[in-house]
């Protein structure tokens, strides 16, 4: 652990920065990483290899491998280097434990036919995401190297904003007019919604909830470097959250309103006074923008809420509850297996029910318990680092796992590959800063 004299080094507002980082001699966790997000995006959400069923997005197959890298790595190590405990990565691989022992349990009950493949499969999308989860947690070398990935986390981010925004505008989904050789299209997707009258995006999303929870991670990361890196033009910095903030006010989604509220209540207290009086003009800015731009779709906001008890997905959702009770009583320690309850059954709009449906209490409680510790991380990070662009990006990445938490009970999230794939990424870059922000090379 560091003394008390270099973790006070230049914890002024004049702290000098560091060099910028030279590029890597080979590809590291932060290549590995960046690839991930740029197939994760990039590729339409619904598009997989067709042999594979919902195991064959490309992202999770590329996040089995970093899986794999992961485990290679930790073979080759001759020392351990992480100066302080990791919680979240440890807890990450319990919950992977978990889901295991619930597909053992799943195999030794009499499982019915249809519910086989998908137990495999569900086995082998855990793999994938938690194996992101750990390149996320121990692959960055640097905090430099962590600020340049979360750099182009807040550009994806942005371009994939804007193609929503696009998309808003034109009434066009456009990606389905894109072939992509070897890949299949899962029947009725890529087609624009409406509601209220008023288009809702979804980008290369599944479901606008998946484009809104990607939106609603992303958002406190690209504010962090608007507000606090100062070494870019105000352009540069602030196109990214515009462009993200105004296609979450017209993605006309509650669930998106939920996430944002939660993450900006997370962001608020740890970005600074000057970046807080920032964000309060910039969002009534936004919001005036949003207005001119699309008036009725700020204006279904108001009934979006009023209305919700005559909301069908609403419905759906508390509805649900009495009959998970009874699935989740057949085996309620460790689940009938990830990936199992089928949407034939019913959809519940909620992934901690399914969750306890499925893992169990134990998976449950775990992956719970991930997310918590994975912002008390971040959280407790910030105190050991004294640039004020390392400690907003502190708080940008517990808000970022807090929106998408908050997310994960509005909707099935874990289901959708890029909702899933942002989220425990965001698991990772947590324990990522913690591990970083206790390291000598971290201050200024």
């Amino acid at each position: 652990m560091l003394g008390a004299d270099r973790r006070l080094t230049s914890t002024g507002a004049s702290a000098a920065r560091p060099a910028r980082p030279a590029r890597p001699a080979r590809p590291d966790g932060v290549t590995i990483l960046t690839i991930f997000m740029l197939l994760l995006l990039a590729i339409p959400s619904g598009r997989t290899i067709p042999s594979l069923g919902s195991a064959g997005s490309v992202a999770l197959l590329w996040g089995l491998a970093a899986g794999v890298w992961w485990c290679w790595h930790q073979l080759q190590r001759r020392s351990v280097s992480t100066p302080a405990p990791q919680p979240a990565r440890t807890l990450a691989l319990l919950f992977a434990a978990a889901v295991l022992v619930s597909y053992i349990a799943a195999m030794l009950r009499a499982l019915p036919p249809e519910e086989a493949n998908p137990a495999d499969t569900g086995l082998i999308r855990a793999a994938a995401l938690v194996g992101i989860l750990l390149v996320a947690a121990d692959g960055p070398p640097d905090m430099p190297r962590l600020e340049v990935l979360l750099r182009r986390m807040a550009a994806f981010g942005a371009l994939y904003a804007l193609l929503g925004l696009v998309q808003f505008a034109s009434g066009h989904a456009f990606v389905d007019q894109l072939p992509i050789p070897g890949l299949s299209s899962i029947e009725g997707y890529e087609s624009i919604e409406t509601r209220g009258g008023v288009t809702r995006p979804l980008s290369t999303a599944t479901h606008p909830l998946e484009y809104s929870l990607v939106l609603a991670a992303i958002l406190p990361i690209a504010l962090a470097f608007a507000v606090h890196d100062s070494d870019r033009g105000v352009l540069r910095r602030w196109t990214p959250p515009l462009l993200i903030g105004l296609a979450m006010a017209l993605s006309s989604s509650r669930s998106a309103y939920v996430g944002l509220a939660v993450g900006m209540l997370v962001l608020f207290p740890t970005i600074g006074r000057r970046g807080r009086l920032t964000l309060l003009a910039g969002g009534v800015l936004l919001l005036g923008a949003a207005y001119i731009v699309a008036p009725s779709a700020l204006t279904n906001v108001r009934y979006l809420f009023t209305a919700v008890s005559d909301d069908s997905s609403a419905a759906s959702r508390t509805d649900s509850y009495s009959m998970a009770v009874d699935v989740v009583s057949q085996s309620p320690v460790v689940g009938r297996g990830f990936g199992t309850f089928l949407p034939q059954y019913r959809i519940l709009d909620n992934q901690y029910l399914l969750l306890l449906i499925e893992v169990g209490i134990l998976g449950t409680v775990l992956l719970l318990t991930v997310a918590l510790a994975s912002m008390t991380s971040a959280l407790r990070g910030r105190s050991l680092v004294s640039r004020p662009l390392d400690r907003a990006l502190g708080g940008a990445l517990a808000a970022s796992v807090a929106a998408a938490a908050v997310m994960l009970g509005l909707f099935d999230a874990l289901s959708f590959p890029q909702a899933a794939g942002i989220f425990f990424l965001a698991l990772g870059l947590c324990s990522s800063y913690w591990r970083l922000a206790n390291r000598a090379d971290t201050f200024s």
